[in-house]
């Protein structure tokens, strides 16, 4: 009798824990928000949906600057990173010049070029064993014409974050400038611009 009293009360003890896990499963969508939906617990700070937001309205703004639609063949870039200047500045920003790179070479392939910077080619080519040498003085040394050196980029693309935290809310100021290596000429910057709750 007690040994089928004690089934029952572990059966029934089972059953509740394996109710209350299954109650409190979230659903795929609860698991996978959409990218451009806020987090309620982190709406402090920039989320996803400010990553898509700001870089779809930067892409387009870019392709449309005279120096692209103008030029005959395609301008050479380079991404030089995010400079964090926010009250979090130990947090990595890459994120944002990566995917404005894809969107770039999504939509403005045949008017863009993206070349690596010097150091993380050389990195590259040491790691894959390639001999770096200077074809100028190579073709000085063995009195033959210069061969065609490496892509040169003609502009940089790079960001800058600020913020302004205020009594429970923090205002961002994300900004993206095309700088012509050549001259230093600044020929483009677009913002986004967005005020969170919840510091």
């Amino acid at each position: 009798m007690k040994t089928t009293l004690r089934v029952a009360c572990g059966a029934a003890l089972l059953g509740g824990l394996l109710f209350a896990a299954n109650g409190c499963e979230k659903s795929y969508e609860e698991r996978r928000p959409g990218v451009s939906d806020l987090e309620p617990g982190n709406a402090g700070g920039l989320q996803s949906k400010d990553l898509v937001e700001m870089t779809d309205k930067m892409a387009p703004d870019l392709l449309q600057i005279p120096e692209i639609v103008q030029n005959r063949t395609k301008i050479t870039i380079v991404m030089t990173g995010i400079d964090n200047k926010t009250s979090a500045p130990y947090q990595d920003q890459t994120i944002y010049v990566a995917r404005l790179r894809t969107l770039l070479n999504k939509y403005g392939r045949d008017r863009v070029a993206f070349v690596e910077k010097r150091a993380t080619l050389e990195k590259l080519q040491a790691q894959e064993g390639q001999v770096v040498v200077d074809p100028f003085e190579e073709a000085t040394r063995t009195n033959q014409p210069a061969p065609p050196s490496r892509i040169v980029p003609q502009y940089a693309l790079k960001g800058e974050f600020y913020d302004l935290p205020r009594n429970g809310t923090n205002y961002y100021l994300c900004t993206f400038q095309l700088t012509s290596i050549r001259t230093g000429e600044l020929i483009w910057e677009g913002r986004y611009e967005v005020k969170t709750l919840g510091l």
